[in-house]
């Protein structure tokens, strides 16, 4: 163990010693077996659905008419027997779904508005110190230690802003970072003559901007020599992505991750890349059929529906995610973790945009931009040649900027060189209800993935 690494250690555990102790946690319960983690998860179930009954008005209301006491919902089955809590209903009764709990100290945070719109609610320290545990948990399958230097590519979710300046907490965390907004081969250059490069061992965020960068380290025939693997969230890992991104980086550990903080899941790939891990902790995942009966057969796909089991603050019972997945085994895995698999999500995806000046930018910087526009449904971004752009924007109430003022946005918050031309509508949404964020019509056309 190097003394750089110790130190930083050494430092998160000062920082954040919740957090890494239910890492050590989590790792001791990988080879829980299914009955166990029932078990749990409808201990901890029962225990969730009697506070909500007390202390969250608007399942109190909304519940009435489905069950008549808290005590009815007692097993993962029982779940059925109450609604589905829907976005729309989360945007529009805020309040009335935050604890009224007084000694329950809560923060706000906000989803990456996958479907065009982010969503608001409040988390507790507890939940928050737990989430990033198992985010934790699946790094060290991709060789993670707590204090190894890593290098962050993407957006907020991934703890970078619009610009590569480090922050406090960076520092401590041993975290390097690079916008996922901002890729130019200029700066992938910088990155690559930092003292830093050759000592990073993981990579961790949105796996079109980690392979916008991998084309840049290619250009420039480097790549970081201690890197043990990488780990993608956010937006679905195409195969082809996830292909050149070991190519370029020489290593096999590429992992997908799968992340919805609201609604408690996470979900991680093994070194086996054979299905997602489901941690079971925070949330208990519902798959329902057409039928909206719970599925529990492999391979069979369905929506997933989320319950919260940590999150005091706003607890989400129920909650309609948006995602397709199916389960897809139950083994344990070679390398000794039991936890159940889910199938790659068909969640989000999207094109990227490459603009003039070299720069490219992948659906997640977007949405790291358009994200605090007031009273903004969805949107879409389509390239139509390569130096124009089309944005379609569903416009809702509160919404106030003219045509030339989103311009002005535009230009200022994204790009100066692109023709910004402004259509107002709904965007083109995907089979399951996703947001379709970047479409390159420009490249489509011509059957590119990339500019030549």
């Amino acid at each position: 163990m190097s003394m750089p690494r110790l130190a930083h250690g050494m430092m998160i555990c000062a920082a954040a010693p919740r957090r890494v102790w239910l890492l050590n946690k989590l790792q001791r319960r990988v080879g829980w077996d299914a009955e166990r983690i029932r078990a749990y998860q409808q201990k901890k179930l029962r225990a969730l659905i009697r506070y909500c009954w007390k202390y969250i008005p608007y399942y109190r209301s909304r519940w009435k008419g489905f069950i008549s006491n808290p005590d009815e919902i007692r097993q993962i089955e029982d779940l059925m027997q109450l609604p589905i809590l829907t976005k729309d209903e989360v945007r529009e009764h805020l309040q009335p779904l935050t604890t009224t709990a007084s000694w329950v100290r809560k923060a706000a945070a906000r989803t990456g508005g996958s479907t065009g719109s982010p969503v608001i609610f409040y988390m507790t320290n507890y939940d928050e110190q737990l989430s990033w545990a198992q985010i934790y948990l699946g790094w060290t399958w991709a060789g993670y230690r707590v204090g190894d230097p890593f290098l962050a590519v993407g957006g907020e979710s991934v703890g970078v802003g619009l610009s590569d300046a480090r922050s406090r907490k960076d520092k401590v965390m041993n975290r390097w970072v690079s916008s996922g907004s901002n890729l130019t081969l200029d700066r992938a250059r910088e990155l690559t003559r930092s003292a830093h490069f050759s000592r990073i061992r993981l990579i961790y965020g949105y796996p079109n901007s980690i392979r916008e960068l991998c084309e840049h380290f290619a250009t420039l025939g480097v790549r970081p020599p201690s890197l043990q693997g990488v780990v993608c969230t956010a937006e679905v890992m195409r195969p082809e992505v996830r292909k050149r991104i070991s190519e370029v980086l020489g290593v096999t550990r590429v992992l997908d991750q799968y992340g919805l903080n609201d609604g408690g899941l996470h979900a991680c790939e093994g070194p086996e890349q054979d299905g997602l891990h489901l941690s079971f902790h925070r949330g208990i995942l519902e798959i329902l059929d057409t039928e909206n009966r719970q599925i529990t057969a492999l391979k069979q796909s369905g929506r997933a529906i989320a319950t919260t089991l940590t999150n005091l603050a706003m607890p989400f019972v129920r909650y309609e995610i948006g995602d397709v997945v199916h389960w897809h085994s139950r083994d344990p895995s070679p390398s000794g973790v039991s936890l159940p698999r889910i199938g790659q999500v068909e969640g989000r995806t999207g094109d990227v945009i490459y603009l003039p000046s070299g720069r490219s930018i992948p659906m997640p910087g977007l949405t790291l931009v358009m994200r605090w526009i007031d009273g903004l449904k969805s949107y879409q971004f389509i390239q139509t040649d390569p130096n124009s752009v089309t944005v379609r924007l569903d416009r809702g109430a509160g919404f106030g900027l003219s045509e030339a003022e989103v311009i002005d946005f535009l230009r200022k918050r994204i790009a100066e060189d692109v023709r910004w031309n402004v259509v107002w509508g709904a965007p083109e949404l995907t089979v399951n209800g996703k947001a379709l964020v970047i479409r390159n019509d420009w490249l489509r056309n011509q059957g590119l993935q990339r500019p030549r």
